[in-house]
């Protein structure tokens, strides 16, 4: 499972895989209101503590495009926090909209200029 964008076309794309196979059609994206980042355990983690998600360990970061003030389009995950902000500006100059940081600090989520 995941999601393609088409920026150049403005158009997204939600597939599943299955043994080599690709289903999914092309929409015209919405107008996003924000980039969102947050973190996650894998679903796969089951036994990690809570601990494990606070500093990190067992936690995945995913990047959201937010439109119509709750919807969100999963875009990009990796265990790699870094990864997420750097993809975040880019998406941030493509889109001229802002980033709200709850990965760092979920409890208290900032805006990033």
């Amino acid at each position: 499972m995941g999601t393609q964008l088409d920026l150049e076309k403005g158009l997204y794309k939600a597939y599943e895989s299955v043994l080599g196979m690709t289903s999914g059609s092309w929409k015209k994206t919405p107008k996003f209101d924000y980039i969102l980042l947050f973190k996650t355990l894998y679903i796969k983690c089951e036994g990690c503590s809570p601990e494990d998600f606070e500093d990190g360990h067992g936690a995945v970061y995913q990047i959201s495009l937010v439109y119509n003030k709750n919807r969100k389009l999963i875009v990009h995950e990796s265990k790699e926090k870094e990864e997420i902000f750097t993809l975040a500006e880019k998406l941030k100059s493509f889109y001229h909209i802002k980033i709200k940081d709850s990965a760092s600090d979920r409890r208290n989520p900032k805006w990033i200029d």
